[in-house]
């Protein structure tokens, strides 16, 4: 409730505060200092103590600069100027990170859900494992194949683990990966996921927005790192299972490709359908992605 009180009182009084930009009074201070207050904690829950003290560190030193030692001290800003450049401006917590996330980022992770709610994660699987699965070290080469297909769309690599990780990291161990290994492999993948094209983390939309480019000018910046990271884990993967002597899974438990392809022709199409509308008709990431999910809804 009182998380609601202090994000609703922006919409509410928005002329009053548009008019007392640099000059709040106690009333805006007081639903300022409760948002950052809330939003501190939340963060604490989400990402542990580490950024709120950070934050809070910097709070403190924009408020007492002036007494500090020489070589750190400034005159410092008072508590209504620092309250009200943090809370009423679009220089703070309503800033570009936040408009992105709630605009752009939002839509991406509902297309990735929906996806992964339709079955992708596991076809994104069985179609590594009928490519890659019968090598030496087959499920750590899927691993990476089906991070690098399932990361295009979720774009998140805590995702990326729960989806592929609970198949590939028991399918690892079965030929030989220890425990660790088997892993690491898994969380170096998902991790790369987020650099792979077309959707990214959320500060890929935050590069674009900050330095007013294209997003299709940021997925060409990051499609061959992108690239070079999976072609590298590919071989890493590889040395490490010459160096325990693994081999493949067998073909009796590999899917065959030609079988599995047309099983998730409906997951490709929504996938086609966001690249070429970024790529060829150079729409915005909004329109590109909202077309995806009408596209992907239509075909369920």
């Amino acid at each position: 409730v009182l998380a609601f009180a202090s994000s609703i009182y922006i919409v509410l009084d928005y002329e009053g505060l548009s008019r007392r930009l640099g000059a709040p009074f106690g009333r805006d201070v007081f639903f300022g200092i409760l948002l950052l207050a809330l939003l501190l904690e939340a963060a604490r829950r989400v990402v542990g103590p580490a950024l709120p003290l950070i934050s809070i560190c910097f709070l403190l030193y924009a408020l007492f600069g002036s007494h500090m030692p020489d070589f750190l001290a400034f005159k410092g800003v008072s508590l209504y100027r620092l309250v009200g450049q943090i809370t009423m401006s679009t220089e703070g917590v309503y800033g570009i990170p936040l408009d992105v996330s709630a605009n752009v980022v939002f839509l991406f992770v509902l297309f990735g859900a929906m996806l992964e709610r339709a079955g992708a994660g596991s076809y994104f699987i069985r179609l590594a494992l009928s490519l890659v699965g019968r090598f030496r070290g087959g499920p750590a080469k899927a691993a990476v194949l089906a991070s690098g297909l399932t990361g295009m769309v979720s774009a998140s690599s805590i995702a990326n683990v729960v989806t592929t990780g609970t198949f590939t990291i028991p399918l690892m161990k079965k030929v030989g990966y220890p425990s660790t290994k088997a892993a690491a492999v898994e969380v170096a993948a998902s991790i790369d996921g987020q650099l792979m094209p077309p959707v990214m983390g959320a500060a890929a939309f935050i590069i674009a927005e900050y330095v007013n480019v294209p997003y299709i000018e940021v997925v060409k910046a990051a499609l061959i790192p992108a690239v070079v990271s999976y072609i590298a884990l590919f071989y890493i993967t590889h040395v490490e299972a010459c160096k325990l002597g693994l081999s493949g899974i067998s073909p009796e438990e590999a899917p065959r490709f030609l079988d599995v392809v047309p099983q998730g022709l409906q997951y490709l199409i929504a996938i086609g359908v966001l690249v070429v509308e970024i790529i060829y008709f150079r729409h915005s990431p909004q329109m590109a992605v909202f077309r995806a999910i009408v596209t992907l809804f239509l075909i369920l």
